[in-house]
């Protein structure tokens, strides 16, 4: 038997619903952690890109910024 199978043989003979709500909170948290938002190889070459761009010296202001998106949209 291996270790996940007697995790859920134990988690299966508890009938303590705040044990078992405690559990869930950690095992969720896992799940949040491990699944964590992944980038996209376009998300990568968005931000690589973006931070070429700053080293080049092509910025922006925060108001700039702001004037640009406001024409944007």
């Amino acid at each position: 038997m291996n270790i996940k199978e007697k995790i859920i043989e134990r988690v299966n003979d508890i009938n303590d619903p705040q044990l078992l709500g405690e559990l869930l909170q950690a095992i969720e948290l896992e799940h949040e952690i491990e699944h964590f938002h992944k980038l996209t190889s376009e998300e990568k070459l968005a931000i690589d890109e973006g931070i070429k761009d700053a080293e080049a010296g092509n910025l922006h202001s925060n108001a700039e910024a702001s004037q640009l998106v406001k024409e944007w949209l």
